[in-house]
């Protein structure tokens, strides 16, 4: 068996594609109203890439647009559009490589149209000013941003954040802005986190475009068994995926249910788990691993669950025991399918259990040894600051489950649950301790309080 050693050589044409992506980057970086003539071939390589394809005649005129000092903003949408092209073909092939190695079925194409959507005139504004401030931080470039070219927007993102269509972009947004915000003036611009700060601009851009992915949700019931939880948070967000087995008479298939809160650096890691009222139930069952019975959700394509909370919960389960039987290479579970608008390499997440090897530091990193299989190197970059999953639990561990991740142009695996010391350690495990310790004295009741008694007397 192959995995991890095939993993190593990263499938042909997706190296040259990073290469030229890395290249178009410095236009960012420089800016597009300061282009050099090194720029302006990068811009022409631009769009030979994409000769036959429909996106060939705007990219035509984007560039040919920026050469002659003509900034407009549906260019630079273009641009956005473009790129995010590129990381898809970067995305398909790596996830097909992944599955292949894995010895999993490919993931099947869905059904899915691509539609218009009518946009509020209040959303249209809105949509607008995000366009104009990341076109503006695209002509002054990331080696000569600072604060004038961020302050401005501050008005415009706040209205975003008020407005519950736009949560996505606002958390997107928020993130962004204050990342940039704390770094600028760059003093060198080897020090700009190129890659990830166009990826943002990208994501931010393309958001924006009058267009959904209309997936058509099928409804479902049975057992779901919840096995990680992958947690991200920022100063102003924290957001939740919990993976897991769906399970009816019919099937068993990875599914994924995924909720998300805006949050103040007030609050704590134990109280993050009082930010989602409405996901209690999921979250208590997980923490002591209770299966959950589902009756008539909906499940989109993506593998992804519209949580409902009426669910009731089931008998325990042994995690380790669930994810060793599913998710060991060469099971023949089937992944999700991925929208094209969220086709990214960070976004690749297969599950997999191990066990039989070493853990050892290598070079800085913890590194899952399994001899000659190959090896793989912990994720400690996704590693929540709020689970409990530390290094010393990795490094004394026997059995792992986690993500197969693909960054920086190798795979790794993000822990999500470890068996050290006969012990499984894994984040949400104390959702349960905090939601049946509920107390009016904790940050999140406090704040709530606080903001009833501001709206009664509005």
């Amino acid at each position: 068996m192959a995995f991890p050693h095939r993993l190593k050589d990263i499938p042909e044409g997706i190296e040259s594609t990073y290469d030229l992506i890395a290249e178009f980057d410095q236009c960012f970086l420089t800016g597009f109203a300061n282009l050099e003539s090194q720029h302006q071939e990068t811009l022409k390589s631009w769009q030979y890439i994409f000769i036959g394809t429909p996106l060939e005649k705007p990219v035509n005129d984007a560039c040919r647009a920026i050469e002659k000092n003509e900034f407009i903003e549906k260019h630079f949408l273009t641009l956005a559009a473009t790129r995010a092209a590129l990381q898809g073909s970067i995305f398909d092939g790596l996830q097909h490589q992944l599955l292949d190695v894995l010895e999993r079925p490919q993931v099947m194409d869905a059904d899915l149209k691509i539609t218009s959507i009518d946009i509020p005139s209040h959303i249209q504004v809105c949509q607008e000013s995000i366009l104009q401030w990341l076109m503006e931080i695209a002509l002054v470039g990331f080696s000569c941003l600072d604060r004038s070219t961020l302050v401005p927007f501050i008005p415009n993102l706040e209205k975003i954040q008020e407005e519950p269509l736009l949560i996505r972009q606002a958390a997107l947004l928020t993130g962004y802005f204050n990342e940039l915000i704390r770094q600028v003036p760059v003093k060198d611009s080897n020090s700009v986190c190129l890659y990830r700060w166009v990826d943002l601009w990208t994501q931010a851009a393309i958001a924006g475009l009058g267009t959904t992915v209309n997936s058509q949700p099928q409804t479902v019931s049975g057992s779901f068994t919840a096995l990680g939880m992958d947690l991200k948070t920022h100063a102003n967000l924290v957001s939740f995926t919990i993976y897991g087995l769906l399970q009816d008479e019919n099937r068993t298939q990875l599914a994924k249910i995924s909720q998300s809160a805006y949050k103040v650096d007030a609050i704590s890691s134990d109280e993050i788990w009082l930010l989602f009222p409405d996901a209690e139930i999921l979250l208590q069952a997980f923490a002591n691993n209770k299966i959950l019975y589902l009756n008539n959700i909906p499940m989109l394509p993506t593998g992804d669950l519209i949580w409902e909370d009426t669910a009731e919960f089931g008998c325990k389960y042994r995690l380790m025991e669930k994810a060793a039987e599913y998710f060991a290479p060469s099971s023949q579970i089937s992944g999700c399918y991925t929208n094209p608008d969220t086709r990214h390499p960070i976004q690749i997440g297969e599950p997999v259990y191990l066990n039989n090897y070493q853990i050892v530091r290598q070079d800085g990193e913890i590194v899952i040894d399994l001899g000659e299989k190959g090896s793989l190197k912990i994720d400690r970059n996704r590693m929540s600051q709020f689970s409990p999953i530390t290094d010393e639990n990795i490094l004394k561990s026997s059995e792992i489950f986690g993500l197969i991740r693909f960054d920086d142009r190798s795979w790794s695996l993000q822990p999500l649950a470890v068996m050290a010391n006969q012990k499984t350690i894994y984040t949400g495990e104390n959702a349960a301790k905090i939601l049946r310790n509920k107390s009016r004295t904790t940050t999140v009741s406090i704040l709530r309080e606080r903001a009833s008694k501001l709206l009664r007397k509005n």
